[in-house]
């Protein structure tokens, strides 16, 4: 670029209030807001809806309407879909991981003994599923950066680091592109780098501007770099001009001005919030938003740890304070993805404890009996039957159960119907269609099930179901490869692994709080900022010993690196706190342990400040727990108090030899065994 595309637009003021105002500039209020020419590049799409409700907001206050800009996130810049339609198409990430994962299967390991020294037990699917998605993680990230394995092993041959290993990532990497064009696609990482370089933006496009984005990604830099020549380019950095040297190009900052930078909060003291665990970070969280009438109009709450958000959720629903996750909902939390678990253990263990799991499932055991028996159903007395069947004959399979009951005619005839409608839809399952008869199972689970529209369910349904027929139509384009057909079984797996990333989001209610990861909450316009989870595995994110790509590997390619991180979460954190310095309050909670009792440490940033200060600052930090007390190891919920018997029992006048030996052996069981008459199970 010739010119310096930076502007700086301070960090006194909201970023969405400065970002608006910049956009709407040259508007005088008659007419529409009209930025249809222009096309805004945002972190994350959660950022993006906030800039958009902005400028509807701007342009309402004149009772105005706005044409909005064209609002993406940086992999705008490098998508595939950008190019010019053209044959062979672009392979889905998905062909893409199951061709990866059908050459491991036929590669001969012992040609890539740097890549695999030992000899796995077994090779199936899920070792192969799980190899390629981690060679297509680091794949992902060079590409981001401009690479790709084969550039990378000349980079890093030249510093002799670890060379023979990346030339046999570079050959796997050529074989499977090889793979991927025979089946008749492109490969998505080398159209991502044609795409940084040769696609084209919108005829309408007439303005390219970066809103707040600390971290663009090298490919993309490039791109915009490109662009650059053909249109008016901003890059607008929530920061002072002062601050300009702080900065690179792109509005990344630099590591040099940040690794050391002192980190200023108005009221230190009552800013930094030490919490024994998780439970006591939400409960902070709830004293600290009690003086609000309604805290979702003038609070949020950033989550840069999002093992905290489930146990936040729960804490603050069960006190009726209602909020909204802007990433979504997991759909791997939901209960169809429980369901789905279920039977995929079922096919492949036929273990009886699964399917006594499945009849707690509503719907499965309507579903496994002819319709016409279905009205008869007592889900009471089945479980009271399956339970039984468990504790008086032990089955460890669904074979034993129907054996066990078929010689018993007379008895839980409902649960030998069930048992023996679940084997006949196994072997359909592995016989059959994989995709007809599971459609149609849950078909037949969920037939009572009635949704709305805009109902949650409804979406987490809509997931699953494209799941399925996606994984039908993915493995159809890369089965030819596989040395086998995958099975129902591998299926399974590939399903929930791809069940595993998804999310579905549901409509925010008015009154919702807000829970946002680290980024987004640059555009958190919200006077108090409530930010938990600030430890040192969460801000500032950091890797360490990464298989493949250590921190002085990225620093030779170009890859993010921790210093790149650690500067980015100082410049995040400064502008949090300098945007509620004269207006607004920040607190910054962080624990003491995790949920699991691991010790953990407070951010390095929190230590980011002068030289004689440090005591007392970490005197602070390390001050006792606000909130909540260390939590009680686990107990049994439930404690087994057996009678005390009469002094005249025949186990106090009367004792044999086996018996004495008993004794010996365990007092307590003996006394169960022999004073009470109870028996092992």
């Amino acid at each position: 670029m010739t010119r310096d595309p930076r502007i700086f637009l301070g960090w006194n003021a909201p970023v969405l209030d400065t970002m608006v105002a910049w956009l709407a500039r040259d508007w005088e209020g008659s007419g529409p807001l009209d930025l249809s020419d222009h096309l805004v590049v945002v972190h994350t799409r959660q950022a993006g809806r906030r800039l958009r409700e902005g400028l509807a907001r701007h342009a309402a206050s004149r009772e105005a309407a706005v044409l909005p800009p064209l609002v993406v996130t940086p992999n705008y810049l490098f998508s595939p879909a950008r190019l010019a339609a053209s044959i062979p198409p672009v392979a889905s990430p998905q062909t893409a991981r199951l061709l990866w994962s059908a050459l491991l299967l036929r590669l001969p390991t012992t040609a890539f003994r740097r890549l695999f020294p030992v000899e796995p037990v077994e090779r199936h699917l899920a070792w192969a599923d799980r190899h390629a998605a981690e060679f297509l993680d680091v794949r992902d990230l060079l590409i981001e950066s401009g690479l790709d394995f084969s550039r990378a092993a000349e980079k890093l041959g030249e510093s002799q680091i670890e060379t023979a290993r990346w030339q046999e990532l570079a050959s796997l990497e050529a074989a499977a592109i090889t793979l991927i064009e025979a089946g008749g696609f492109r490969d998505p990482g080398l159209a991502s780098l044609e795409a940084a370089h040769a696609s084209a933006l919108p005829a309408e496009i007439k303005h390219l501007v970066v809103a707040a984005v600390p971290d663009l990604r090298p490919l993309a830099a490039a791109a915009l770099a490109r662009h650059a020549a053909a249109m008016p380019v901003s890059v607008l950095i929530p920061a002072p001009a002062t601050e300009a040297s702080a900065f690179d190009p792109f509005g990344r900052p630099l590591p040099d001005a940040w690794l050391e930078r002192e980190i200023t909060f108005a009221d230190p003291a009552n800013t930094l919030h030490p919490c024994a665990h998780p439970l006591a970070q939400a409960d902070r969280c709830r004293e600290l938003l009690a003086p609000y009438a309604d805290p979702a109009a003038c609070a949020a709450i950033g989550l840069p740890d999002p093992e905290l958000a489930p146990t936040i959720e729960h804490r603050f629903a069960a006190h009726g304070i209602a909020t909204f996750d802007p990433a979504g909902r997991a759909v791997a939390r939901e209960g169809i993805a429980h369901l789905l678990r279920l039977l995929s253990d079922l096919f492949t263990g036929e273990r009886y404890e699964t399917i006594r799991q499945l009849l707690r499932c509503p719907g499965f055991a309507a579903a496994m009996i002819p319709e016409s028996r279905r009205g008869s159903l007592r889900t009471g007395s089945l479980l009271k039957d399956s339970d039984a069947l468990a504790g008086d004959h032990l089955p460890g399979g669904l074979d034993d159960a129907i054996e066990t009951l078929s010689c018993r005619p007379d008895k839980a005839a409902t649960l030998a119907a069930v048992l023996e409608g679940t084997r006949a839809f196994l072997v359909r399952l592995h016989k059959g269609d994989f995709t007809d008869e599971l459609c149609a199972f849950l078909s037949a689970v969920f037939a009572e099930k009635r949704l709305s529209q805009h109902d949650l369910e409804t979406a987490v349904f809509a997931e699953v179901a494209a799941a399925i027929h996606a994984l039908e139509s993915d493995l159809a384009a890369a089965t030819p490869p596989f040395p086998k057909k995958p099975g129902a079984d591998e299926r399974f797996y590939l399903l929930l692994s791809a069940l595993g990333d998804g999310r579905v989001n549901s409509e925010r209610g008015p009154r919702d709080l807000d829970l946002q990861g680290w980024l987004e909450l640059i555009w958190e316009d919200a006077p108090h900022l409530i930010v938990t989870g600030m430890n040192d595995h969460a801000v500032p994110e950091s890797l360490v010993g990464h298989a493949f790509l250590p921190d002085s590997a990225r620093r030779l390619l170009g890859v993010p690196d921790n210093d790149s991180r650690f500067a980015r979460d100082a410049f995040v954190l400064t502008l949090l706190s300098e945007s509620r310095r004269a207006n607004g309050r920040l607190d910054l909670l962080f624990g003491r342990f995790s949920a699991a009792g691991d010790p953990l440490r407070p951010s390095r940033l929190l230590f980011q400040c002068q030289d004689s200060e440090l005591a007392s600052h970490t005197l602070r930090l390390f001050r006792e727990s606000e909130t909540g007390h260390v939590p009680p190891a686990r107990t049994l919920a439930w404690q087994l108090k057996p009678k005390p018997l009469p002094a005249d029992h025949k186990v106090f006048t009367h004792l044999s030899v086996t018996g004495f030996k008993t004794y010996l052996t365990c007092p307590f069981r003996f006394y169960l065994k022999h004073g009470l008459g109870m028996e092992s199970v």
